[in-house]
């Protein structure tokens, strides 16, 4: 089971996850909201009177946290399509495909 759970994930979850998020990123308007506030941020950023060695450390301190959180992010999703599907299949409403072609 978990082997055609992992094969499910990866031929088509990889397809769908950035357009469901991004449609559901879209119509939530505490993201919305945060997204204006990041922007006015990275603008009083943008014009702090930093050294580039220490723009360069926060630039890429910021990018580390970002990655991070878009991973855990990624995670997350693929954790709850996980345990769907895993629900799905326990309560017989999913047909068994494993070693089906």
């Amino acid at each position: 089971m978990d082997a055609w759970i992992n094969e499910l994930l990866e031929t088509y979850l990889g397809e769908i996850i950035d357009k469901s998020r991004d449609e559901l990123t879209l119509a939530d308007e505490t993201c919305r909201q945060n997204e204006k506030e990041l922007d006015e941020l990275e603008k009083r950023y943008l014009a702090l009177n930093l050294a580039e060695a220490d723009r360069i450390l926060l630039d890429g301190y910021i990018v580390c946290m970002q990655r991070a959180d878009q991973r855990n992010a990624d995670l997350s999703y693929v954790a709850g399509v996980r345990d769907t599907v895993k629900l799905l299949h326990g309560l017989d409403l999913l047909k068994d495909m494993e070693g089906q072609e």
